[in-house]
């Protein structure tokens, strides 16, 4: 398939719901919103790593540069404009340096988002805070694609055992970067090799699902018939993250555990069945096309909304509504004018070195004996 339209349907869900861990209450703590982010982080691995194992396999080779120009096309103008708008709204309100963006800016424009609440333990309350995921997902997008290169991808063996080991390697260090016991609100949390370890989980995923030798051992979830088990078993274990966080004293392997279940059910999401027809629906591949900025700028919505309708202050249900709503809107003005111009930009300027280094030769006629 060159698209799996049932993993934007699954990008829609966990960016409404980390929306809806923010302002929709205490009575919605059982969707457990604040996983949302790791859902996000499997699916960024295997996609990544899918695309990566794809051009190798089509060229015989992966071209760094143009992954990083598609990634840098596809991220930053986006970022940079929500950024930018942030900004300016705080400016012209005054609340510019009051709202700690002095501090802030450095991190943001270098993509340490998740050293920020380091500097300040109580994070700043700028509307942005939130943008720490794409700092961890960055420094992914950096090493893991030049890891690949370095070390080689062409047999399946190395590609298997490069990603366990890195996974492996990532486990091992989180007791040195963040600590197996935590609170969720520290942000020691944010800092945490776990994160990485979940995007690597999407990564070995993606690895094992490119060959045939090693697709045998998630063949088996590829029947409709096993959507049952593992959808199931990632309902459960996802209604209830939040009360086995609490329950395991913020025990960091939990959410490793969790990471794995997401795997599995990216193997039933890109197969035939029911829930891939779901999550594929054109609602739903609408929102996921457009969730990135919405995930992006719902701080700044939610602002919007309360400062126009200040009854909205109070989290609650409708509150949520609203502010999925406009965070929608917004993102759509981004996904329109900036995300996809800059991707097809991105694009042109990847065909045309392309092209560059393309030289035709035209064959010269061999004169023949009469």
């Amino acid at each position: 398939m060159r698209r799996f339209p049932a993993l934007d349907g699954l990008r829609a869900v966990a960016a409404v719901i980390v929306v809806v861990s923010h302002f929709a209450g205490p009575q919605w703590l059982w969707v457990s919103g604040w996983v949302g982010v790791y859902i996000f982080f499997v699916l960024s691995g295997f996609l990544i790593t899918t695309l990566l194992l794809r051009e190798q396999s089509t060229t015989g080779r992966i071209s760094l540069k143009a992954f990083y120009l598609r990634r840098v096309f596809r991220i930053l103008p986006p970022y940079l404009v929500i950024l930018g708008f942030v900004v300016l709204f705080c400016w012209l309100r005054g609340e510019f340096f009051a709202r700690e963006f002095p501090t802030a800016l450095p991190y943001y424009l270098t993509f340490f988002n998740e050293f920020l609440p380091a500097a300040n333990p109580t994070g700043p309350d700028n509307f942005f805070s939130g943008s720490w995921t794409l700092g961890i997902e960055e420094k992914f997008y950096l090493f893991w694609p030049a890891l690949m290169v370095v070390v080689g991808v062409a047999a399946v063996k190395r590609r298997i055992a490069v990603a366990v080991v890195a996974l492996g390697a990532m486990v091992a260090l989180i007791p040195f970067t963040g600590g197996w016991i935590m609170d969720f609100s520290l942000t020691t949390l944010y800092e945490s090799t776990v994160h990485y370890a979940i995007l690597l989980i999407g990564a070995l995923l993606a690895v094992l699902m490119h060959n045939e030798r090693s697709f045998v051992l998630v063949r088996p979830l590829t029947h409709p018939f096993a959507a049952v088990p593992v959808v199931g078993a990632f309902l459960w274990l996802h209604v209830n993250m939040t009360d086995l966080w609490a329950s395991t004293r913020n025990n960091t392997l939990l959410l490793v555990g969790y990471a794995a279940v997401v795997a599995l059910l990216l193997v039933v999401l890109v197969s035939r069945g029911p829930v891939r027809w779901v999550l594929s629906t054109a609602p739903m591949r609408f929102v996921g096309d457009r969730s990135y900025s919405l995930y992006l700028v719902q701080g700044i919505a939610h602002f919007i909304v309360v400062l126009t309708i200040p009854r909205f202050a109070v989290n609650g249900t409708l509150t949520a509504v609203v502010v999925v709503l406009v965070s929608l809107l917004m993102a759509d003005v981004v996904y329109r004018w900036f995300e996809q111009p800059a991707i097809a930009w991105g694009r042109r300027i990847i065909a045309a070195r392309r092209s560059t280094r393309e030289v035709v030769v035209e064959p010269v006629p061999v004169p023949t004996p009469a």
